[in-house]
C-alpha cells in the first residue's frame, strides 16, 4: 500500500532538490567565513579588473588631454588620487558583498535545515514502515506454527 505522506515528503524533497536547492546545498557544504572570504577574494579580483578597464577607458577617452598636458601634471597626486578612489571603491564594493553574501549564507542554512527537517520525516516513516513489516513476518511465523 503507498503511503501517501511518504509520497508527498519524497516529492518535496525531489523539488527542493532540482530547483532551488541545489544552489543552497552547495553553499551549505562551506562554513561560514570561509563561503564569504571565498565570495570577498572573488568580488575582489573582479572589482580591481573592472576597475583597471574602466582606468584603461578614461584614459583612451582622454588621450588627447593626457598627452598634451603629461608635463604639466603632478604625476604623485595623480597617483594619490587613482589610489584613493580604487581603495573607496574596493571598501565600498566588499562591504556590499559582505552583507549580501552573509545573508545568502543565513538563508541557505535556513532553507537546508528545512530540507533535512523533510528527509528526516521520511526516515521516520521508512522506520515505522520496517517496524510494521517486521511485526507483521513476526505474526505470520506465529500463525504458522499454530497451524502445525
Amino acid at each position: 500500500m503507498v503511503n501517501e505522506e511518504k509520497v508527498i515528503l519524497m516529492t518535496r524533497a525531489s523539488v527542493y532538490e532540482e530547483k532551488k536547492g541545489k544552489e543552497k546545498l552547495k553553499i551549505s557544504r562551506y562554513f561560514r567565513h570561509d563561503y564569504i572570504s571565498l565570495q570577498l577574494l572573488y568580488g575582489w579580483f573582479f572589482v580591481t579588473v573592472s576597475f583597471v578597464l574602466c582606468a584603461v577607458l578614461w584614459g583612451a577617452c582622454n588621450m588627447e588631454y593626457l598627452l598634451d598636458n603629461i608635463h604639466k601634471m603632478d604625476l604623485k597626486q595623480l597617483g594619490m588620487t587613482v589610489t584613493t578612489l580604487y581603495t573607496l571603491v574596493v571598501g565600498g564594493y566588499v562591504c556590499i558583498l559582505y552583507g549580501v553574501y552573509a545573508y545568502r549564507y543565513y538563508e541557505a542554512k535556513k532553507s537546508v535545515g528545512a530540507y533535512a527537517h523533510t528527509l528526516r520525516k521520511i526516515s521516520d516513516i521508512y522506520v515505522r514502515e520496517g517496524k510494521h513489516a517486521a511485526q507483521g513476518a513476526v505474526m505470520e511465523d506465529k500463525k504458522h506454527d499454530r497451524l502445525t
